[in-house]
């Protein structure tokens, strides 16, 4: 028994202890026992008393502990908050070598519309972008890293780990979606006033960062770094607006289930060689479409052939019309 116990309930234990030693004594009076008795069932209110005052102020302190939590949990990632709690992971300097899938997206032109709004209907507009923007994130399990004005950075990987192939394929259908809800609030901002559509741009790789905890022992920033980072900021640059670009690595995981156009080459600053990335379109099992893709690099070729426009017959004849020789 704990010194704590012992203050609070010491004298209900005195109390049980004779009342068990009278039990026991058969020949015990019975006015002895009455007395007895009376004392007993005395502080056993009070011990009922006692329980529900701890009970209360029990109940008090962890509506208040959660109500911290809840606050606190805002701040950081879901999963690692969720380890946090639990135990499950230790608050200390430490980072570990790991394959992320890495995404970043931004409102293309967004510091020129900002500027002709005001403050309050900026901060309104740019809180509904990320609060829909971030339930999406939740929905696919990404690890969101931060919010970087109207950009966002998100990982697949850790701390929570299935497989390479999933955390590229999550990522980019979390992409995918955020580019469908995307054209959703295009039309509520229209009809509310904002003439001039808005909108995203998405880069992710696939590759090795250095993920963990980085910082002092006053202040920590969960979050990665590694040329994976860099790449999928570029590709998000490089993209066009509506548009989804990702590295080659990405692709390799994701390409029996997304349909993705031919790769191109991209100078992106800070890369030294030319970068394979693809631009991607849409799931396999769930949609059709009329485009054709002819990609052969050895021979110069990489065409995106619509159906829907041209007949295969058409095709041929304004092949076989293209003469090289006139071109020179």
């Amino acid at each position: 028994m704990s010194k704590t116990q012992s203050s609070i309930f010491q004298k209900e234990h005195e109390i049980l202890e004779n009342a068990q030693k009278l039990i026991q004594n058969e020949t015990i009076d019975t006015s002895a026992l009455l007395e007895q008795y009376k004392i007993l069932v005395k502080n056993y209110k009070k011990l009922i008393r006692q329980s529900e005052t701890l009970i209360r102020s029990s109940d008090s302190q962890q509506r208040k502990l959660n109500q911290i939590q809840e606050r606190l949990g805002r701040y950081v990632s879901y999963q690692l908050f969720q380890k946090i709690i639990h135990g499950k992971e230790k608050v200390e300097i430490k980072t570990k070598r790991k394959k992320l899938t890495v995404f970043f997206s931004d409102i293309k032109d967004f510091s020129y519309t900002s500027s002709h709004m005001e403050g309050e209907d900026l901060s309104a507009f740019l809180n509904s972008y990320l609060e829909t923007m971030t339930q999406i994130v939740i929905k696919w399990g990404g690890t969101l890293d931060k919010y970087m004005g109207d950009a966002i950075m998100v990982f697949f990987g850790d701390p929570e780990y299935t497989s390479d192939e999933e955390h590229a394929l999550r990522c980019v259908l979390m992409a995918m979606e955020m580019r469908d809800k995307m054209k959703e609030m295009q039309n509520k901002w229209y009809n509310i006033g904002y003439q001039e559509p808005l909108r995203v741009r998405m880069g992710i790789a696939t590759g090795y960062c250095v993920v963990g905890n980085f910082g002092s022992s006053e202040r920590m920033d969960y979050t990665i770094i590694g040329a994976a980072v860099n790449l999928a900021s570029r590709l998000e640059t490089a993209a066009g607006i509506d548009e989804i670009l990702i590295s080659h690595e990405t692709w390799s995981f994701i390409k029996d289930k997304i349909i993705c156009e031919p790769p191109v080459k991209l100078n992106l600053k800070g890369f030294h060689y030319d970068v394979v990335a693809h631009k991607v379109l849409y799931k396999k099992e769930k949609c059709s479409s009329p485009l054709t893709f002819v990609y052969d690099e050895s021979r110069g070729i990489n065409m995106i052939i619509d159906f829907s426009k041209i007949s295969k017959t058409e095709l041929i004849s304004l092949i076989n019309a293209i003469d090289p020789k006139k071109e020179e």
